[in-house]
């Protein structure tokens, strides 16, 4: 912030914003590295508006993720595997958290309506348009996708529907 002359109040800390020792001790514990850069990037994760992109090619940004949402009944799925849209489809259904992971630089354009958070309502009830069939949304839905790849390049419009965060690797800190 200081390197690009933004304007901010001395001694701020954006960190601090984010998290707090509270939080950063609840990531420590499910099994979030302690260095800051590690915090930083599951700070960033936990409070983003955007579905994240976990650039992870160590995995703790997956054993971490696979530890925090174990009890909210996490569903792992791969683009490979043969079931996993009806994957996707249910955990949108029943607010359930999912995590698509290794997933390459091409992302399943089947996913666009979800990455881009294409959310209507009709009544009281919210619906997404997931592979041509009309699904009722939970507001409890999370998304995460994560990639092994360590320098991913995606078309510009995938960009922008989600928040890229690297854990591990030299690649520190790095956020889209």
């Amino acid at each position: 912030l200081l390197a690009r002359k933004i304007p901010l109040s001395e001694g701020a800390d954006p960190m601090s914003m984010l998290t707090d020792e509270g939080k950063n001790a609840r990531m420590m514990n499910e099994g979030l590295p302690a260095d800051r850069i590690s915090l930083e990037n599951g700070a960033i994760i936990t409070s983003c508006k955007r579905w994240p992109l976990i650039i992870d090619p160590q995995l703790q940004g997956i054993k971490w993720l696979r530890k925090k949402e174990e009890a909210n009944r996490l569903a792992v799925v791969q683009l490979t595997a043969p079931n996993w849209l009806k994957a996707v489809v249910s955990a949108i259904q029943n607010g359930t958290p999912i995590i698509i992971e290794n997933i390459g630089e091409d992302i399943d354009a089947t996913l666009e309506p979800v990455l881009s958070r294409a959310v209507y309502t009709r009544g009281r009830a919210m619906f997404l348009k997931v592979g041509g069939e009309e699904v009722e949304y939970d507001s409890r839905f999370r998304l995460y996708l994560q990639t092994k790849l360590s320098n991913p390049h995606y078309r510009p419009e995938a960009q922008v529907s989600h928040t890229a965060s690297h854990l591990g690797g030299h690649a520190r800190g790095r956020v889209r």
